[in-house]
């Protein structure tokens, strides 16, 4: 596996995140070889290193987690692994990190956001990971430019669900790459900065190569902004005309906390934040982040932290925002008083049961899909990312197999350039002057931990289709996303658009 490391170039291998069938645990290793006074110097950095969300589809008993399987850029000195680099906060990016400290491994000094680091913060509390053990933090944002090695790395804003979410400009002597993070292009995101297209019109033409988190691909036109979220919701509280709004928000989306409460602030309706132990801890993260929803309020609404006595306070006029899958009768919520907005897919799906024993009103992303808002970026996101970067190379990544080979067809008709073959787990490819090629492939392993005895233990388990193959057959099959694909081809040959930009968000 390291015979690659003798010849100079700039080599990309996924290790989680490009799976058969599943689309988490992302980790990707990005190694530069190259030739120094007659020697080889090598230079590897690791960008995230998640966890894998079906851990229990791969057959160990008692799984805690899974996690990629970076152990050979741990224990073998030659990679010169230099850092990890965290491009946001949530765990399918960041909670491999815990497991391998408890499994008594040491890592590399990380680089992440200030958000970042809070929820990496809390983790090490969680999994009792003592100070002694936890890796060198920094801080980095919009503009940071760390040199390591052979390798300079450029951050750069990404519009996400979460604050702090960030790309990386990678500049090496055979290629400039983008690493896209989790991302979609929009630039209303509240209080914090959208993707900076501006440095990416500055790139323009430069950058060879594009390692593009494809998971909203299959939806035409631009990604969701989170203004049009804001509105919508505005539009649903005012059209109700209910005195109880009860807007249930994803835990680890941190925007739409802000959003939610925004909303109610502009319907004038006073808001309950309600949720468990979990909920609060990532309120108050958002608060110690520096979101203040007293001084948004100023005045205009009242706020409770919690269901508390002093609820008959607000009066009849009411919003509560959480991630409860319960009304309760704390809230005296019925058909005649109260109307529900349920903001996410399926992690709500016990409350749906709830309204409808009250005979309570409701409406979910499944009739109004803008209310999920948006992290990833849909098709009309990267036609506008290749037409600004002019025709780089997209690299896909947190995207199942099947979906990159049902787009090929469109993508070449609106000048879409993917790298072929569709990257797997463990994959070696070679990048140089917009050119990926590949180098070898092997089968990926996945690391199962369970906590048996105190400590994280490994098992070595090799990647296969899990029951996640399932999941996305009923819920996205092979067929349907073929037809998607065709809907978008035939929309443009109709009109004889080579794309289907027509402005920007």
């Amino acid at each position: 596996m390291t015979e690659y490391l003798k010849q100079c170039g700039l080599y990309w291998r996924p290790l989680g995140g490009n799976n058969i069938d599943q689309i988490s645990g992302h980790c990707y290793q990005y190694t530069d070889v190259r030739k120094k006074n007659k020697n080889i110097s090598i230079t590897t950095i690791i960008v995230d290193l998640g966890k894998f969300d079906n851990h229990q589809a791969l057959g160990i008993k008692n799984s805690a987690a899974a996690v990629p399987d970076i152990r050979e850029l741990l224990e073998n000195d030659d990679f010169n692994l230099q850092a990890i680099f965290l491009t946001h906060s949530h765990p399918d990016h960041l909670n491999g990190i815990v497991h391998y400290l408890r499994a008594g491994y040491s890592l590399p000094p990380l680089w992440g956001g200030k958000y970042t680091q809070m929820i990496l913060d809390e983790l090490y509390e969680e999994f009792d990971i003592s100070p002694s053990k936890r890796p060198q933090f920094n801080i980095i944002t919009d503009g940071t430019i760390i040199t390591l090695g052979t390798m300079k790395i450029e951050v750069i804003a990404s519009s996400h669900t979460c604050f702090d979410s960030y790309g990386l400009i990678i500049h090496t002597q055979d290629d400039i790459l983008y690493h896209t993070g989790d991302m979609k292009i929009d630039g209303s995101t509240y209080f914090r900065k959208p993707t900076n297209t501006k440095r990416l019109k500055e790139l323009s033409g430069k950058i060879g190569c594009v390692v593009a988190d494809f998971c909203g691909i299959t939806e035409d036109g631009f990604a969701y902004r989170e203004v049009d979220t804001y509105k919508k919701l505005v539009a649903l509280i005012k059209k109700a005309k209910k005195d109880k709004i009860f807007i249930p928000v994803y835990p680890t989306h941190a925007e739409m906390y802000v959003v939610a409460f925004l909303a109610a602030l502009k319907t004038k309706k006073n808001v309950v934040f309600y949720g468990d132990k979990d909920f609060f801890g990532y309120l108050n993260l958002i608060i110690k982040y520096g979101i203040s929803f007293e001084q948004m309020a100023k005045g205009r609404i009242k706020l409770l932290f919690g269901p508390r006595e002093d609820l008959p306070s607000l009066g009849d006029n009411f919003a509560v925002i959480g991630t409860f899958n319960d009304i309760g009768n704390f809230f005296d919520a019925n058909a005649k008083n109260s109307f529900g907005i349920i903001t996410s897919r399926t992690f709500f799906n016990p409350l749906r049961g709830q309204f409808n024993s009250r005979n309570i009103s409701f409406i979910d992303v499944k009739t109004a899909p803008v209310l999920q808002g948006q992290g990833h970026g849909f098709f009309g996101d990267y036609e506008y990312l290749n037409s600004i970067l002019k025709r780089p190379l997209f690299i896909p990544t947190h995207c199942p197999r099947f979906i990159i080979d049902s787009c090929r067809e469109i993508a070449n008709y609106v000048g879409i350039k993917i790298v072929e073959p569709t990257p797997q787990n463990n994959n070696i490819f070679k990048i140089k002057d917009g050119t990926c090629i590949l180098q070898s492939s092997s089968p990926a392993t996945w690391l199962v931990v369970d906590y048996a005895n105190g400590d994280a233990h490994f098992s070595e388990v090799w990647q296969k289709p899990t029951s996640g193959e399932g999941f996305l057959k009923r819920t996205f099959s092979a067929r349907r996303c073929k037809n998607k694909f065709k809907m978008m081809l035939h929309k443009r040959q109709s009109k004889g658009l080579k794309h289907g930009i027509k402005k920007i968000c």
